[in-house]
């Protein structure tokens, strides 16, 4: 049956196992799966202390997936944003009628601030009941359960002297690249598979241009 909890679910696996994939050493997280469901794998034993992760690129990962998922809570954004155009005036749609034998059209037009509609006085009174509304309110489950079953269950640990540890007691001497990269170059390697240089970005420029 499809249910939230099962997406929120699929989305844990599906980032668990590009964590394990991305991993040093890399490893298949549905084989971990399998083995503690054989119990071949004890509950108390730390596989994620056998891989490791850094944490710029555990935050990528989690990240890519809360918003794939919809699992961000954009419910104060979301107010502040109605309060924003409330106080400053937004925008709606309206339709210009043709003239001339010319077609009509959809247009905007600014609406008016609150405090134009219904005086300072009051409009304070809707904000402040908007806010008080605002915060008591947490629509952040979604956010809360993929957030807390990925960091703090079985993800990679960015602590490469436990990971080389590990595996020197079973008698391998693993090297581990500790670099840390920022989300956009992230984002490059995920989508072209390496860093862009200059000339890549020339380049992906000029064939949006051609468009």
């Amino acid at each position: 049956m499809l249910t939230r909890d099962s997406i929120i679910s699929e989305a844990i696996d599906r980032c668990l196992t590009e964590m394990y994939q991305k991993s040093q050493p890399s490893a298949d997280w549905h084989e971990y799966v399998k083995l503690a469901n054989e119990g071949k794998i004890k509950k108390d034993e730390r596989i994620y202390e056998r891989h490791y992760l850094c944490q710029s690129q555990f935050e990528y990962i989690l990240d890519k997936y809360k918003e794939a998922f919809r699992c961000i809570n954009e419910w104060k954004s979301d107010i502040d944003f109605l309060v924003k155009n409330l106080k400053e005036g937004g925008l709606k749609d309206i339709w210009i009628n043709g003239k001339n034998g010319n077609p009509g059209y959809r247009s905007a037009e600014k609406t008016p601030t609150l405090d134009n509609l219904i005086g300072h006085e009051n409009a304070e009174k809707v904000f402040n009941l908007i806010n008080d509304i605002k915060n008591f309110y947490h629509f952040d489950r979604d956010e809360e359960k993929l957030g807390v079953n990925v960091a703090l269950g079985c993800s990679p640990t960015s602590n490469a002297k436990t990971v080389k540890e590990y595996w020197l007691s079973k008698g391998v001497d693993i090297q581990i690249d500790e670099t840390e990269l920022s989300k956009d170059d992230y984002w490059e390697i995920d989508r072209y598979g390496h860093i862009l240089e200059e000339d890549d970005e020339i380049e992906e420029s000029e064939e949006n241009s051609e468009i």
